[in-house]
């Protein structure tokens, strides 16, 4: 026997409204996020390829007044780690970036930190957060165009991670940040300092 209250009516519009609204925001979540496959085919397509020239010219000033360029690095396998201070997954990425520049530093690796300038992220609070999260390695500032050089890709969510062997050469790219991310980034630059 079928209902025909209009409270009955209304609920059933109401669940499959907040069903398909739902769905609708998780498929949306899927398809923008970092890992996505059209963000690591755009980023795997790029591996095995030297940078523009004028990005590896580029001088990169740290906030300790050091300058590092993909140049001056070349014959180290060099990391440059793009993130956000606010940005939660760049934060639980350290750990990771930590861990490796204690281990292989002595053979050859140079990680290099570049905060991407917006309105929540400026020198005094890039200043805090090297302090807060103990950074050994240089960290310096970059400003969005700059940031768009250096991943070249549609995807500018952040952390993303350069990897360079010593050759110059770009080795790995990784877009976000997860456990599996990180393990592939130690992979990565194991093997690229086991090259040498």
């Amino acid at each position: 026997m079928k209902n025909n209250h209009p409270f009955y009516s209304l609920a059933r519009f109401r669940r499959v409204a907040i069903l398909t609204i739902t769905i609708g925001l998780s498929l949306t979540c899927l398809l923008t996020s970092p890992t996505s496959w059209m963000s690591l085919t755009e980023a795997a397509g790029k591996v095995g390829r030297m940078p523009k020239e004028a990005v590896a010219q580029r001088q990169l000033k740290m906030t300790d007044g050091s300058q590092h360029s993909l140049v001056s690095l070349r014959g180290k396998v060099a990391v440059l780690s793009f993130f956000a201070v606010w940005c939660g997954h760049s934060r639980d990425q350290i750990p990771a970036l930590t861990k490796l520049s204690e281990a292989e530093s002595s053979r050859g690796l140079q990680i290099v930190g570049l905060a991407v300038e917006d309105e929540r992220t400026t020198p005094e609070k890039v200043s805090d957060f090297i302090k807060d999260h103990q950074l050994h390695y240089p960290v310096g500032m970059v400003s969005d165009p700059v940031f768009m050089e250096y991943v070249d890709s549609r995807v500018l969510d952040v952390p993303q991670t350069l990897v360079y062997g010593h050759d110059g050469k770009l080795a790995a790219h990784f877009i976000g940040q997860n456990a599996a991310n990180d393990e592939a980034l130690t992979a990565a630059v194991k093997k690229e300092l086991d090259k040498q």
